[in-house]
């Protein structure tokens, strides 16, 4: 384990039990234990699975390590339900209300702050053209973390779009067999937006493709639905 998880797992066990608190009565039902148990066990495949494993991919200074730790708190989560014989859709759709209800908690306020960020192109250009540069300097330092490249301009159709040119939480999930467990979590970024009233769309992934996640934000669209999972709608959104 890389001494940057080791210290860090006990801030990291308190954002689990955060993520998860709110499903508590669907995960015992799941499992058919107590949440506290059923806790326990995630937590122990988690450490024993994902701490070992995570590559070092710039730590506190980049916002990906986040997504990277935060993201394998639900694959932890199913592998521990897989053994009580819960299947990967309900395991995606548990995903899906963690974070409904994580973003149902936020203020007003900030959710309107978010949705006045994601809906000021002019600005998103600037932030993530500045986010591409970090992304840039740290990648060299740390091969395999996070890549970026805004697109100037947008693709056609869309006011703002953005692309993942290398993803850790993909790689991580075909290096240690979490393949199942990719467009569930890629699902979760239409939960995200959706919170926020924004339209997302994205036709590529890094782990469907191999070559690029593309979020594009159409300002005026109504967002997409989330459930059952975009993957699965048939309208060619991953």
């Amino acid at each position: 384990m890389h001494d940057y998880y080791m210290k860090k797992a006990p801030k990291l066990k308190k954002g689990m039990k955060s993520l998860l608190k709110p499903i508590a009565a669907e995960l015992e039902k799941a499992g058919g234990k107590p949440y506290a148990a059923l806790f326990d066990e995630i937590w122990e495949h988690y450490e024993k699975n994902m701490l070992e494993n995570f590559p070092y991919i710039g730590g506190d200074d980049v916002s990906g390590t986040s997504n990277l730790t935060g993201a394998y708190c639900f694959v932890s989560m199913g592998e521990v339900l897989k053994t009580y014989g819960v299947d990967m859709e309900e395991i995606g759709h548990l995903m899906v209300l963690a974070y409904e209800r994580r973003f149902s908690a936020m203020p007003g306020i900030v959710k309107t702050i978010a949705h006045r960020s994601f809906t000021n192109v002019r600005s998103l250009n600037k932030k993530y053209q500045k986010k591409d540069a970090q992304n840039a300097a740290n990648a060299a330092n740390n091969p395999g973390s996070f890549e970026t490249k805004t697109m100037i301009p947008p693709e056609p159709g869309y006011d703002f779009s953005y692309h993942n040119l290398v993803c850790p939480l993909s790689n991580f999930a075909k290096a240690h067999g979490y393949e199942a467990y990719m467009p569930y979590l890629c699902n979760l970024d239409y939960v995200m937006f959706g919170a926020f009233g924004v339209p997302l769309f994205r036709e590529h992934t890094c782990f469907a493709d191999g070559d690029y996640c593309d979020f594009k934000l159409k300002i005026n669209a109504k967002p997409m639905p989330y459930w059952p999972p975009v993957f699965s709608q048939g309208k060619g959104y991953k």
